[in-house]
């Protein structure tokens, strides 16, 4: 079965799209099929991907907004797929606000994605979509297509900031338009264990939320600042940093599978076939 996860928190800088291509490239390198989809106005996710959109080429916009408009889901690498966002998404509330059954008008484009194929496969295994940092009928429309919410959580003094409202809406949605809706778990990004603040937060989350904080942390690394600027994730740009290491291990623990011994390789070569780059031979 197709498992749809979208990181999501009202408070921005948390890492929601370095978490959704993260997870989104360790879950492929597990063997997943994945697709991921950028539905912030900020298009991060996008622009982290490195997607330039020319004339003609559909976004999440256009598939949202237009009845007969197919999933514009264009190839990262085989088996790793994405929807891109456009700046044009800041008028899509507004379009939205009238439409009928409006909170679950992405489930609905969703739904033809989701059967089983006649073979008994799945297009893909695992879906994440990214999502803005507030609350909005976008935002519910992602959870009324989800069935879990990943919760990127900044190990600082800000992290509850928002967190109640985020709360609330997750309850709403399950209660009243998605019963199958989750809390995958609470993500520990920018983690240091010699810090008094990453300590206190994650007291303050495994007594709270005990049984929804992941056991893997994202260690603060100054990889995660550079690799946007050359549209690379950590598995591209620092594949032998604590980052790469720790989307791996996230994976892991998502999946219950273990990672291939060519893991920092099979990525470092999908991004040099994809660039037309000549890799040095050993």
């Amino acid at each position: 079965m197709i498992k749809t996860i979208c990181p999501l928190n009202y408070k921005g800088g948390v890492g929601k799209s370095t978490t959704a291509y993260n997870l989104g490239v360790a879950l492929w390198l597990l063997g997943k099929k994945v697709l991921l989809i950028d539905t912030d106005t900020q298009c991060n996710l996008t622009n982290l991907i490195g997607f330039s959109q020319k004339q003609g080429d559909a976004t999440f916009y256009e598939w949202l907004t237009k009845e007969e408009q197919k999933m514009p889901a264009y190839e990262q690498y085989p088996g790793l797929y994405y929807v891109p966002a456009s700046y044009e998404l800041s008028n899509i509330e507004s379009y939205l606000m009238n439409k009928r059954n409006r909170d679950k008008i992405l489930a609905k484009k969703l739904s033809p994605y989701l059967s089983p194929l006649p073979n008994g496969d799945y297009l893909f295994d695992y879906i994440i979509i990214d999502c803005a940092p507030k609350e909005g009928i976008v935002n519910d429309n992602v959870m009324s297509a989800s069935d879990y919410v990943l919760i990127p959580t900044e190990c600082s003094g800000f992290s509850l900031q928002g967190m109640q409202n985020l709360m609330f809406s997750i309850k709403d949605v399950k209660e009243n338009l998605n019963e199958k809706l989750e809390i995958l778990g609470f993500l520990l990004i920018k983690y240091d264990k010699q810090t008094r603040i990453s300590k206190q937060v994650t007291e303050f989350f495994e007594t709270n939320y005990p049984d929804k904080v992941f056991k893997t942390k994202i260690r603060k690394n100054v990889k995660f600042d550079e690799s946007p600027l050359r549209h690379q994730g950590i598995f591209e740009y620092a594949p032998d940093a604590n980052g790469a290491e720790d989307y791996m291990s996230l994976a892991e623990e998502i999946t219950g599978e273990k990672r291939p011994e060519d893991w920092r390789e099979k990525s470092l070569h999908a991004w040099n076939v994809k660039n037309n780059i000549k890799e040095e031979e050993e």
